[in-house]
């Protein structure tokens, strides 16, 4: 007999943002190191034979965590990655309603038969992770292993190991970032002992608990934003109530404040990139601003936030992650390797906002305004090629 446990990856930026992450390869959040710890803790004293990954860099350093601890190295496997959601990778979820609603609609109530153009269903993914689950069972029999997969994958894993129908996966529920399946397999059978187990997490290291749940199930429900792109000729005076409200947060005044200056370079930024400033809706209310000066770089490779804002309706809803969620998004899309802000020397607010994200200070910058500090935040997603010396592949 093989005693297996599978781990779901610690929290990750789609968990948080709020978009559809299936392979598309996304960073860790500032909250996984304390996950990490846990989940280490938790198989510190369990004798393991191996430990095992999917090559999202997400898994892999999951993974990383609970061998390093034990002075091991983590075997890649690529046949263990997230359901493939095709067209609707890097979505925000709130837009997928108002682009595909038929499809949604059925990944909602029926998932386990929805195929996204391009993508594959939770039990395909599930079935082809099983199949590497019980490859890796026939290699290390009598033995204990660590696998690292993830959340749709780890579902469809366990509607197969638990005998359920495809339309049962609900039955399942979802499990929280870092949480165990401990599943036996001996010769053509498998055993679940126990699945969606985080208790090695305080409610404070919850993801669910940080962005709150609805049901019995654990389906995480938050205020969710999609986003429209800006047009000059109708949002500029939204757009312009926004700055103004960062300036005036900024500097206590409006002074310096060029109202023309600014309307020309957002209609510059979009006209160059139609992500660049775009409004964070909630339903048909507009709730946030985000507007990315790509027209500017403080540094070689570095994307400039030209303006973060949220609604005062709309503040401590849970919105801030998804903005910056937008942000990494369409830099990351344009090839930057680091969110860059400059954040105004007694600007409390801000400060506290990109601290909570784990921005760091790079100096202080001087404009007409003052003194400043630029903030920065790393968001390139190394490559496994790039990171191969750290794992077996």
């Amino acid at each position: 007999m093989t005693t297996l446990y599978l781990v779901r990856h610690a929290e990750a930026e789609g968990n948080v943002y709020r978009r559809c992450h299936g392979q598309y390869d996304s960073l860790l959040t500032h909250r996984a190191p304390a996950q990490l710890d846990c989940v280490a803790d938790r198989f510190a004293d369990v004798p393991l034979a191996a430990v095992y990954a999917s090559d999202l860099y997400r898994a892999r350093h999951t993974a990383k965590a609970i061998a390093d601890r034990k002075g091991m190295r983590v075997q890649i496997r690529p046949a263990l990655r997230e359901i493939n959601m095709g067209d609707w990778e890097d979505a925000p979820w709130a837009l997928l309603p108002r682009i595909a609603p038929e499809r949604y609609a059925e990944w909602q109530h029926n998932p386990a038969q929805c195929v996204v153009p391009g993508g594959e269903s939770v039990i395909a993914a599930g079935e082809r992770v099983f199949s590497a689950l019980r490859e890796l069972a026939a290699r290390h029999d009598g033995q204990s292993i660590v696998v690292v997969s993830h959340g749709s994958a780890i579902r469809g894993c366990l509607c197969i190991a638990l005998g359920l129908s495809p339309g049962q996966i609900g039955e399942i529920g979802w499990g929280d970032n870092t949480c165990v399946a401990k599943l036996e397999f001996s010769d053509a059978a498998c055993k679940a002992v126990y699945w969606n187990d985080a208790s090695h997490l305080s409610e404070a290291l919850s993801t669910f608990a940080s962005i709150g749940w609805t049901n019995v199930k654990g389906a995480p429900s938050t205020a969710q934003l999609w986003f429209r792109g800006y047009d000059p000729a109708h949002d500029e005076p939204l757009f312009l109530d926004y700055m103004r409200e960062l300036h005036r947060n900024a500097y206590g005044t409006l002074e310096h404040f060029d109202a023309d200056a600014l309307a020309a370079q957002a209609a510059a930024c979009a006209g160059a990139d139609p992500r660049a400033v775009t409004f964070g809706m909630l339903e048909e209310t507009p709730a946030a601003l985000v507007y990315l000066n790509i027209l500017e770089q403080a540094a070689p490779g570095c994307g400039m936030v030209g303006g973060l804002c949220i609604s005062s309706d709309w503040r401590g809803a849970g919105l801030s992650q998804q903005i910056l969620g937008q942000a990494i998004s369409v830099y990351r899309a344009r090839g930057i390797e680091c969110l860059c802000a400059r954040v105004a020397e007694h600007n409390e607010r801000a400060k506290g906002f990109y601290q909570k994200f784990a921005f760091e200070n790079r100096g202080p910058v001087e404009n007409a305004c003052g003194k400043h500090f630029l903030m920065a935040k790393p968001i390139k997603v190394p490559t496994l090629e790039e990171e191969s010396a750290l794992f077996d592949c």
